[in-house]
């Protein structure tokens, strides 16, 4: 017997206890659908359309939920415990929420000028400071070029003489 053959007999017994299986469960195999489709056969084929809700509707199921929302929080304060760490982080929580909601504030008109002026003085001295750095670079830049070009002119080479190098020191000897 083949290999093929086997396959095709055990394939033919699973068919056939499977239709067993639905008769006793009172549904043909042809009626089993897949989870979360409709049983319906007479929308097969058809291209489903989305079905809406009305305003109505979508205003009782906003408003269900905000009340199971409600009691969680309820339930949730009644469970909490009363520590002063909880109560801090708790206000803390709300003091955000309150600061998200509230309108930005603004700075009048005469703050803003004081403001600006303390940050003008501030530029003003980085300015200075910077200026003064710039000029002492060019003074100490420009003082060995001007005696470079005083020593050209009055003909003198820019390179120094050679030094001869040193003689090594004999040691003297001691008469004895």
């Amino acid at each position: 017997m083949n290999i093929q053959d086997i396959f095709a007999q055990i394939d033919a017994e699973i068919s056939k206890l499977q239709q067993v299986k639905a008769l006793l469960a009172g549904t043909s195999t042809t009626e089993m659908r897949e989870l979360g489709r409709q049983a319906n056969t007479s929308l097969a084929g058809k291209a489903r359309t989305r079905r809406t809700l009305s305003a109505e509707a979508r205003e009782r199921i906003a408003a269900a939920q905000r009340a199971r929302w409600a009691k969680s929080k309820k339930a949730a304060k009644k469970a909490a415990p009363s520590t002063p760490a909880a109560s801090t982080a708790k206000k803390a929580a709300t003091a955000g929420l309150r600061a998200k909601s509230k309108k930005r504030r603004t700075l009048s008109a005469g703050v803003r000028a004081k403001i600006a002026a303390a940050q003008r003085g501030r530029w003003a001295k980085v300015r200075k400071a910077a200026k003064k750095a710039s000029t002492a670079k060019v003074a100490k830049k420009s003082a060995p070029a001007k005696t470079a070009v005083h020593a050209k002119r009055a003909g003198a080479s820019k390179t120094k003489a050679p030094v001869a190098p040193a003689t090594p020191v004999t040691p003297v000897k001691a008469a004895s």
